[in-house]
């Protein structure tokens, strides 16, 4: 979804810089070089067609149902949603490569999943409590246009949309797992790290990326429902306290320093040499 993607490609450009942290240490900028080249190509190769491809087969699902065909959508909306995508990307690998370079790793990797939280967030809450409902409502199934209170279910799983999604997953998915750990590799060999630790600790990056992202889900799921049950209590506000509140408890259980998740992106990210 066009909306949301914005939110996913920063935490994409963020996580392209953290699994090529250590090599970005050694170079004079973090742009002009392969890593960043290879998030441009993996953006204009992989990520942006596949968001074009979505928005032609499906528009009134690729904008969360704001408009419901091609012709009522402004090209320059289009063109706009395209350009961030690349903008944001690149921002969110500066933000983490400019902190790396700062000896901050942490607040690096805090980047991505900050950047999955809110794509999931907006994903399942949406701007209105009915980000979950415009996310499970194909029109090219139902053979109507989605309004508040109408949602396929599990039934979606079986949608055009989502078997579009299915042939997508490997091309997007795939690129970014092999590369982090084949980065993470490099990079733990570049410090002086012996090649069998070096392999371990690549596997083990890549999987804190996918728990990372697992994480983050769980959180913005934990978000919405707190932020819907919060609005029916108190109106609006109440929305915006029930988000800090879950927040507030995921610092002070695992993302502060010293916390669970902190420790384990030190002894993953930045290990001693042994």
């Amino acid at each position: 979804m066009l909306q949301v993607d914005l939110l996913w490609v920063y935490a994409i450009g963020a996580m392209f810089a953290t699994a090529a942290g250590k090599q970005l240490k050694k170079l004079d900028s973090p742009f002009g070089n392969i890593y960043f080249a290879s998030l441009l190509f993996y953006l204009s190769a992989i990520f942006v067609p596949e968001a074009i491809w979505l928005l032609w087969s499906f528009p009134h699902w690729e904008t969360m149902h704001v408009w419901s065909s091609l012709d009522e959508i402004p090209t320059a909306y289009v063109t706009l949603f395209m350009a961030g995508d690349i903008l944001l990307a690149v921002l969110g690998y500066w933000v983490a490569a400019k902190l790396i370079l700062s000896e901050r790793e942490y607040a690096a990797h805090l980047q991505w999943f900050a950047g999955y939280f809110a794509f999931f967030f907006v994903l399942i809450y949406g701007w209105d409590g009915t980000g979950w409902q415009r996310f499970t409502w194909d029109p090219t199934v139902t053979g109507s246009l989605w309004e508040p209170g109408k949602t396929m279910g599990i039934s979606f799983a079986t949608s055009n949309v989502a078997l579009t999604l299915y042939a997508m997953a490997i091309p997007t998915i795939l690129p970014m797992l092999v590369g982090s750990y084949r980065w993470l590799r490099e990079g733990n060999l570049v410090v002086g790290i012996d090649d069998r630790r070096a392999s371990s600790l690549a596997l083990r990056g890549t999987g804190v990326y996918v728990v990372g992202v697992l994480v983050s889900l769980i959180l913005a799921g934990l978000a919405s429902a707190a932020a819907i049950y919060t609005s029916n209590l108190i109106g609006s506000i109440g929305s915006i306290l029930g988000i800090a509140v879950v927040l507030l408890l995921a610092y002070l259980v695992a993302f502060r320093e010293g916390g669970v998740v902190h420790n384990i992106i030190l002894r993953t990210f930045t290990p001693r040499q042994t």
